[in-house]
């Protein structure tokens, strides 16, 4: 599903307008529309008849305008009122606003205060409220009555429909300009918002509905979009050729683990496994190598060379000439992080010719010299900690704005991102942005993110591109964790749960 920008979206409403010739007021009337079927659905369902409509000066309360009008039609009780002097309003919207005037429909502004109390006292006999405030051109802080408004309506209990975007979160970023109304469901015209498909707009969204507004069907084909949602179509796997065999499915190497961290190598090479890759070796210190070969019965265990358990610069000649039999190579589930281990993972990034999928402590040994990744076939898996120390900059300013950080990363060094997080973003400089909707909170649990590694590695080695191997890992990695979850309940889901249910997430 692809999302759009702010401008995205104007430049391919005026395409619509302009080159095509559909009639901007005609794409108001379906916006309306298809907000007032929404509406009624809920009003009908739930024996509920008054319903507030709160606009603002511009096509979103054009928007308000034309709903309004098809749910008094229907016979529901209708009240509009307006942030702006009716006299500012113009174009579609004032059309619009000069319909339902004329029809009768309860129509006031609040400009004061003092207008306050009225319409809280409106709002408290209310059983519906649509929100058709600011739209997604919102970039500025709300203050004064707008801010005083929405502190009403999400303070009133009520059920609220918001039109494309809530009122107060930005449409590029998802941030709270200062305050943003509550909704409990979206409906956004013929592209998922940027806005609204991370945090925190994911959490002021509520159920989003993607609306057909009637923008033409080979103009949206033929818009080349950067950003898209990540939905089941887009994952869907071949079945296998009965003809075949395990060397079919590929050879990964993965290099992980420590005397103290012997979980982290047998969940990533567990998972591996269970995403279908046809072979899969670990490359453990030779201290922990015993431990692990006992436990994982389907998984081909290398003792190298350590010191005191751990990786160390004597370690890479043996892990390059592992390397060298397989298709790409993860590393970095339960490496430690000394100076020793940091040497090592320096030296195996810039030796190695395969695909490699950097997580966990090859990343934070990586932070201080991240220019050796530039233009290499890399997939890093990072955290917001880890992302964090590799940019130099807080986690805060990371959330800003995280399209822009994926963007300039995958811009400056030419791999393939994921940064996890309640809404995983991967991205690639050539192939754009993916944001993963699948997962839970119970996922956030030791092992959870070594279980990842594997499962986009294995995809890797199975003849996926990176990008693709990327959100595909993701998403089934996600769609594993919420099978668990439904088994177990969020706070009893672990590393081991996920990995029992990845068969499950991806069975044909």
């Amino acid at each position: 599903m692809k999302i759009v920008s702010n401008k995205e979206m104007r430049d391919i409403e005026s395409m619509a307008i302009n080159v095509v010739g559909v009639p901007s007021i005609c794409l108001m009337e379906n916006a309306g529309r298809i907000v007032a079927e929404h509406s009624k659905e809920y009003l009908l369902e739930n024996k509920k008849n008054n319903v507030i409509i709160l606009c603002g000066k511009g096509n979103n309360g054009g928007d308000g305008y034309v709903a309004a009008r098809y749910l008094f039609n229907s016979g529901f009780e209708v009240k509009v009122f307006i942030i702006a002097s009716i006299g500012t309003i113009t174009g579609d919207a004032k059309k619009n606003l000069d319909i339902i005037v004329n029809m009768g429909i309860f129509v006031a502004e609040i400009l004061q205060k003092e207008q306050l109390k009225f319409f809280e006292k409106n709002i408290k006999e209310c059983d519906l409220i649509i929100d058709a405030l600011y739209g997604t051109g919102l970039d500025r802080e709300i203050t004064g009555i707008g801010k005083d408004l929405i502190e009403i309506i999400n303070g009133s209990g009520k059920y609220i429909i918001s039109i494309d975007i809530p009122s107060g979160i930005n449409g590029d970023n998802g941030h709270v300009e200062g305050c943003a109304v509550k909704a409990n469901k979206t409906i956004t015209m013929q592209f998922m918002k940027k806005g609204i498909a991370v945090y925190p707009g994911v959490d002021y969204a509520g159920d989003v509905i993607v609306a057909d507004i009637g923008i033409p069907k080979n103009l949206i084909d033929s818009f080349n979009c950067k950003y898209h949602i990540v939905s089941q179509e887009d994952v869907n796997l071949p079945r296998r050729s009965r003809n075949t065999h395990k060397g079919d499915y590929g050879k990964l190497l993965i290099i992980a683990g420590s005397k103290n961290m012997t979980g982290a190598a047998a969940l990533c090479a567990m998972s591996a496994i269970k995403t279908g890759c046809g072979i899969v070796k670990l490359a453990v210190p030779k201290t922990i190598q015993p431990i692990l070969q006992e436990s994982l019965k389907e998984i081909i265990t290398y003792g190298v060379d350590d010191k005191d358990g751990a990786f160390y610069i004597g370690s890479v000649e043996e892990v390059l000439d592992l390397s060298k039999t397989v298709d790409a190579v993860a590393i970095g589930p339960g490496l430690s992080n000394s100076v020793d281990v940091k040497a090592f993972v320096k030296e195996i990034i810039l030796r190695i010719d395969k695909p490699i999928v950097l997580d966990a402590d090859a990343l934070n040994v990586l932070s201080d010299m991240v220019d050796i990744i530039y233009g290499k076939d890399i997939i890093l898996t990072p955290h917001m900690g880890e992302m964090s120390r590799l940019l130099g900059i807080s986690i805060d300013d990371i959330n800003k704005n995280i399209y822009d950080t994926v963007e300039k990363f995958v811009d400056k060094y030419k791999v393939t991102l994921v940064l996890k997080g309640s809404r995983t973003v991967i991205g690639s400089n050539t192939e754009g942005i993916y944001i993963n909707c699948t997962g839970n909170p119970g996922m956030a649990t030791a092992g959870s993110g070594d279980v990842l590694t594997g499962m986009i590695s294995s995809f890797l080695v199975q003849g996926l591109t990176s990008i693709k191997a990327a959100v595909y890992g993701v998403f089934y990695h996600g769609k594993a964790g919420d099978l668990a979850a439904d088994k177990y309940g969020e706070y009893g889901v672990t590393a081991t749960n996920i990995i029992e249910h990845i068969p499950y997430a991806i069975k044909l």
